[in-house]
């Protein structure tokens, strides 16, 4: 293109004072210049001289001059964006997007036999195409309401269909499931209208039609669907599914049926494939033996790179398997035959056969840094993470093979993550110093409301005046520095709350005690920034990695929300999470419990637990990191039962303690009487009846005494005396503890027994006792109740804490004497706290004579 043509039209549109003198300087343009010749600076000149105001009027016009086409106008508008538009840098960089519900408008207009209107939807698909080209432009397709204008163009079957499915299809592909919040209503149309197609078609295009469904609800936001009604789209899949399932299938037609009913069971349910919906179970167990035959068949049969090109089948199969295994052991019983169940058994026992065998190839490799981040290779710890969860028995001598393979995938996984989110973070100096000085300013207050006396509930209120005081300074310092409030907040608040994350000066003895991942030094105090979570995983391989939770950050949202084909963001893989439930069952048996500690795992346990705190701190609203974290207590607890001697000498788990105490305050202040909470009590409590020599060299007094009051609060406040209309108060579950008492009073036992043992050890378990008032708490509920509903076991372990703690120390028997002790002893008839307040009656009398 002569750079004269386009200069002389670039005027002529600059000088145009009418509307018709631009409409001809638009045509000059469209004859005399080619667009694949120009630039994109001049392609951006032109669309400056023309105006987009003027362009959308042009669209929007329904007049015409005479003896010219109805269309004219809009057709030449299109022609000219279509033209300019095929550079995707300029749709990024102009306002283009305003053009974007003319176009909608365009492409659902009911259009009659016309060439020129349909060379005006083709043109208007092309610059639609434009905008799917990047992530920005697919968020302005969807913020005009472009989704909803190509449902209907496919759903009405309207010219450009296929243009409009190429599109969606592209769309669904590049798009988060997390991005399609407010398209609920367009998907459920396409949906309806492909679900009926695929019921109602007999040959090859059914297959086809699965890939494109199982898109579309892959990233449905099921919350915006009524479910309640009976949907068009779900009896449709439902007699489309049936059909497949009871035909004799190829390879090329398994395939999109498997990967259909993996993201149809990730967003209904796996009820939707049982009975009452279907006549009985023969669907699912077919589904879940062909699921079974194909991972058997990719896995045993085919090298890393071919498996690696199946991901996305893969995953489906992994994604069923996962499935069946939560719905066997949640639901309720499908009604099996002795014969299906050994059917069903066996079928998955020879799948995770081939899964472990996988994993032993790749492990008798040697090179697990070039596995970790294999997307397939995700997927299958994660599948393997879900059986044994629940059998560990079946394939025992395979699976022990695979551990140490397994903790090495996980460590470096860790460490990568650990690294990347040590990259992203970047907080100046000054916002340090403020959060320095406001744990500075939280220990003290703590440390004064010790000195003073005050019960838990008053330091809590104390600490939080502090912490609202320390607020508004925050924010007016931000005010005056100009400082971005949102992130200032965020990063004061994870640093408040975590105390770990920076070194502390305490006014007894500082805590040195160190370790890491690869058992080198790095402070006990510290969490490590882990704001990614691991592996990052291709683009096929969608929803096989992470389970649905909301979080602070997009990235950690993302990942939350899949299944199991993982998203195609940036988001990395906490995969250690999904082996969690495993390790439970395996560190309570020996021979794996040898291997596990053999090959690191304690170190790289220490370390997770301080990377969960550092996310829970951020927000304690996350299920999956409120769930890993009971997990790890649970593993914890193993070792403290099991394994006291590696517990007293690990200096892994002596940091854990550590790391624990600090934690349980600042967790109790978040969300007190929870499940967590109360794990994390009784798993400190445990480790410091068997580390009490370590601990007394390393932590500092008013942690422990942080730590210990906490303990008390557990303790006292189980129980509570109510009437339960009756005529006298009787033993009652504290409402707090209620929701789940069956697994708080396991704790709550647990956390005594160690509480008594705990007395002669440390001073500090004194000092805690007095200003919680668990003592004399415990004497009012219990005498109240006059032994009316009392266990024979709560009362044997309270007896045994009021004896322990009268026979070790003197202020503490003094003050069990003055609230009711001796009134206590002679309800539950305990001769021997009897015998220790007498005692102490006895030497009082002495010093008086």
């Amino acid at each position: 293109m002569e750079k004269r043509n386009l200069e002389t039209c670039i005027v002529k549109l600059q000088e145009a004072e009418s509307d018709n003198e631009k409409f001809a300087a638009m045509l000059m343009v469209a004859k005399t210049t080619k667009s694949s010749e120009m630039t994109t600076e001049e392609k951006k000149r032109i669309l400056d001289a023309i105006g987009l105001t003027f362009l959308i009027r042009l669209l929007k016009s329904d007049s015409h001059p005479e003896d010219c086409s109805a269309n004219i106008y809009k057709s030449m508008a299109l022609s000219v964006l279509s033209g300019l538009c095929a550079d995707s840098k300029l749709v990024e960089s102009t306002s283009l997007y305003r053009i974007l519900k003319p176009l909608n408008e365009i492409i659902v207009t009911k259009q009659s036999n016309s060439e020129e209107l349909e060379n005006m939807v083709n043109d208007a698909f092309e610059v639609l195409k434009m905008f799917a080209g990047s992530q920005q432009g697919i968020k302005q397709l969807m913020d005009s309401g472009t989704i909803a204008s190509l449902a209907k163009v496919i759903s009405k079957d309207l010219y450009g269909s296929s243009k409009a499915s190429d599109l969606m299809t592209y769309i669904l592909h590049a798009m988060r499931p997390c991005i399609w919040t407010g398209q609920g209503k367009a998907l459920e149309k396409m949906l309806n209208f492909y679900a009926q197609n695929m019921e109602e078609n007999q040959n090859q295009e059914k297959f086809e039609l699965c890939n494109f469904i199982a898109l579309i609800l892959r990233v449905m936001p099921m919350d915006e669907i009524d479910m309640t009604e009976k949907q068009p789209w779900k009896t449709s899949l439902l007699k489309g599914i049936q059909d497949i399932f009871s035909s004799r299938l190829g390879e090329a037609q398994r395939e999109p049926a498997l990967k259909l009913v993996a993201s149809l069971i990730g967003q209904v349910g796996m009820e939707f494939i049982l009975p009452p919906n279907t006549k009985d179970n023969k669907v699912l167990l077919m589904i879940i033996h062909l699921s079974c035959i194909e991972v058997r068949i990719t896995l045993e049969n085919l090298p890393i790179q071919k498996v690696c090109e199946k991901a996305d089948l893969l995953c489906a199969c992994y994604h069923l398997l996962e499935n069946i295994i939560i719905y066997l052991t949640t639901s309720p019983s499908l009604l099996l035959d002795e014969k299906q169940i050994l059917q069903l058994h066996s079928a998955m026992l020879g799948a995770f056969h081939s899964i472990i065998f996988f994993l032993k190839e790749l492990s008798d490799e040697n090179n697990p840094q070039g596995q970790y981040q294999n997307p397939v290779v995700i997927a299958t710890v994660r599948v393997l993470g879900a059986w044994l969860a629940e059998e560990t028995s079946a394939l025992r001598t395979k699976t022990y093979e695979i551990l140490p393979f397994l903790l090495q995938i996980c460590k470096l996984q860790l460490e990568f993550s650990n690294e990347l989110s040590s990259k992203e973070e970047n907080i100046n100096a000054d916002r340090l110093k403020n959060i320095k000085r406001e744990i500075d300013e939280d220990t003290q207050a703590m440390s004064d409301a010790l000195s003073e006396g005050l019960s838990l509930e008053e330091q809590n209120a104390k600490i939080l005046e502090v912490e609202q005081d320390n607020d508004e300074k925050v924010k007016s310092g931000e005010e005056n520095k100009s400082v971005k409030k949102g992130n200032c907040e965020s990063e004061s608040k994870t640093k408040e709350n975590g105390k770990e994350v920076d070194e502390k000066e305490t006014k007894g003895k500082s805590v040195t005690f160190k370790t890491d991942l690869d058992g080198e030094n790095s402070e006990p105090n510290s969490v490590d920034n882990a704001n990614s979570e691991g592996v990052l995983v291709g683009k096929e391989t969608e929803q096989m990695v992470n389970g649905t939770s909301k979080n602070e950050a997009e990235e950690e949202e993302a990942e939350e929300e899949s299944v199991y084909l993982m998203d195609q963001s940036t988001t990395s893989v906490d995969l250690l999470r999904f082996l969690l439930p495993g390790l439970c069952h395996l560190t309570s048996e020996d021979d794996p419990r040898k291997i596990l500690v053999d090959n690191e795992l304690l170190p790289m346990l220490n370390f997770y637990l301080k990377r969960l705190l550092k996310r829970y701190f951020r927000n304690d609203s996350n299920d999956n990191v409120v769930k890993a974290l009971e997990l790890l207590c649970n593993i914890f607890l193993n070792f403290a039962v099991i394994e006291p001697g590696l517990v007293r000498k690990s200096d892994h788990l002596i940091n854990v303690t550590i790391v624990v105490m600090e934690a349980v305050p600042i967790v109790g202040r978040k969300t007190e009487f929870t499940p967590l909470w109360l794990k994390m009590v009784t798993l400190g409590m445990f480790y410091l009846r068997h580390q009490s020599s370590a601990i007394r060299s390393v932590a500092a007094d008013d942690i422990l005494v942080h730590f210990f009051i906490c303990a008390c609060t557990f303790v006292k406040g189980a129980f509570i005396n109510s009437s339960k209309n009756r005529k006298k108060d009787v033993l009652t579950v504290s409402p707090h503890y209620l929701p789940f008492w069956e697994e708080a009073s396991q704790l709550w036992f647990l956390t005594i027994q160690a509480m008594t043992s705990c007395t002669s050890l440390y001073p500090q378990l004194v000092k805690a006792t007095l200003v919680s008032g668990m003592m004399p708490q415990l004497a009012k509920v219990f005498i109240a109740v006059q032994g009316r509903d009392v266990g024979e076991e709560v009362i044997r372990c309270v007896l045994s804490l009021f004896i322990t703690m009268a026979h070790c120390h003197e202020q503490v028997r003094n003050v069990i004497k003055t609230t009711g002790g001796l009134q206590l002893s002679k309800i539950y008839d305990s001769k021997e706290l009897r015998k220790e307040l007498g005692i102490a009656e006895k030497s009082g009398q002495e010093k008086k004579s």
